[in-house]
């Protein structure tokens, strides 16, 4: 009797963690569709926002993304827009471009970096955006940055 009870507590055991380590991949797209239902998505101050507009270049493209406001008054993120331009390997190395961002046909910034050492010039042609002229990142609404295949540029709204 006591020879059978030990037979079937061990393979109580081993059936026990078989399913254990079995169970992730047969709960895994059960728990994806779960977590898709949700409806999450990231802060646009880490996405940079929603993508308004692409604007083709020559051998590159200008990805213009909708302004991220301040939400709350203790948030320490200033509103900026994100550019982002891709691909960098096909960039020149002096980039001088004029951006229309909000899409009335006139360009709001006049957007100047160094591909190689990353140094930007923003120069506003209309109100309600900062100039900036920096290497790096400043804060989280001002910096130039290498991400992936392109350059991302934050400039902060007024």
């Amino acid at each position: 009797m006591k020879r059978w009870r030990a037979i079937l507590g061990n393979t109580g055991a081993v059936a026990t963690l078989a399913v254990l380590l079995a169970a992730p991949f047969f709960l895994y797209g059960w728990f994806q569709n779960g977590v898709a239902a949700l409806h999450l998505r990231i802060d646009p101050q880490y996405s940079g926002g929603e993508v308004a507009r692409v604007i083709q270049r020559d051998g590159y493209q200008v990805v213009v993304r909708k302004p991220v406001p301040r939400r709350s008054p203790l948030q320490r993120v200033d509103p900026f827009v994100q550019m982002t331009w891709t691909p960098a390997a096909r960039l020149p190395a002096q980039v001088s471009d004029e951006i229309d961002l909000d899409g009335d046909g006139r360009p709001d910034l006049l957007v100047s970096f160094d591909t190689a050492h990353l140094k930007l010039d923003v120069t506003p042609r209309t109100p309600g955006y900062r100039p900036v002229h920096t290497a790096g990142v400043v804060s989280f609404s001002e910096l130039i940055a290498r991400v992936n295949d392109g350059i991302v540029v934050r400039v902060p709204l007024r």
